[in-house]
């Protein structure tokens, strides 16, 4: 068995990852935890791992700084970076180092699974080649299927929250990021800005309010999250055409059809 070390300062992460993935599988067994990097470079001193698993953020020695020591002692041990959402300019400072491996929080079990796979093959035939330098592109790629998923999770949300007070700051926080990369990011990966994608999932719920006909325009503008009548009003006719009134006497005429 091929030993490892995962380092993390939430213990909840260490003892999670040991148990949700089936190390054995891959030849692999988890013998130690570690807090920290000063803690990881101790008990690597010992023990000599085959693969370590590291946090990036982390007190006293945090991961950037325990790959660049491991790098500098010409240490031939495997690394996999393991960060949570927003911190990949923070990662790609790692690249330098030649790590292959990148992978969010919360770990994905397939891609894990796939990463261990190389790694086993690659100790077990003490292939040290151009492989460990690390390839860029590979890299973002992993990063960018991550954010992909990121915006898919906050689609979801203002799906099922529209009605909510939902601004991009709060939903920045919400998901670790800053406003003005999860707004890039937003318009990346579905094309629209955030504010024009939340108006349209708004105006979407008015229209299907409007068609169940048991509601008054005002009640159907808080319940779709506008606290404002007259930009409900504005955004309304800006996507539909016409106005509420309108659009609810058209679709009782029957000159438009329900949203749904």
């Amino acid at each position: 068995m091929f030993q490892v070390m995962i380092v993390d300062d939430e213990p909840a992460v260490c003892l999670g990852m040991q148990r949700l993935i089936d190390w054995a599988a891959y030849g692999f067994e988890v013998t130690h935890t570690a807090a920290n990097g000063q803690e990881a470079l101790e008990l690597h001193a010992q023990h000599h791992f085959d693969l370590i698993v590291t946090d990036l953020k982390m007190p006293v020695v945090d991961g950037v700084e325990l790959i660049r020591r491991l790098v500098g002692q010409q240490d031939r041990c495997k690394i996999i970076i393991v960060s949570a959402y927003g911190e990949f300019s923070y990662a790609q400072t790692v690249m330098q180092y030649g790590v292959q491996y990148y992978l969010l929080k919360p770990v994905d079990e397939t891609v894990m699974g796939g990463y261990l796979s190389k790694i086993a093959e690659d100790l077990s035939s003490h292939r040290e080649s151009g492989d460990t330098n690390l390839d860029h592109k590979h890299f973002e790629h992993q990063y960018r299927m991550s954010a992909y998923g990121v915006i898919t999770e906050v689609r979801r949300y203002i799906n099922d929250h529209f009605g909510e007070p939902l601004t991009l700051n709060s939903l920045a926080k919400l998901y670790s990021f800053s406003p003005v990369y999860l707004g890039r990011l937003f318009k990346k990966e579905t094309g629209v800005a955030f504010n024009e994608y939340l108006n349209r999932c708004r105006i979407d719920a008015a229209r299907e309010y409007i068609d169940r006909g048991d509601h008054m325009i005002y009640e159907i503008a808080e319940k779709a999250g506008y606290k404002d009548i007259n930009y409900f009003y504005k955004c309304f006719k800006s996507i539909v055409g016409v106005t509420p009134s309108e659009y609810r006497l058209r679709r009782d005429s029957g000159e438009v059809r329900p949203s749904k």
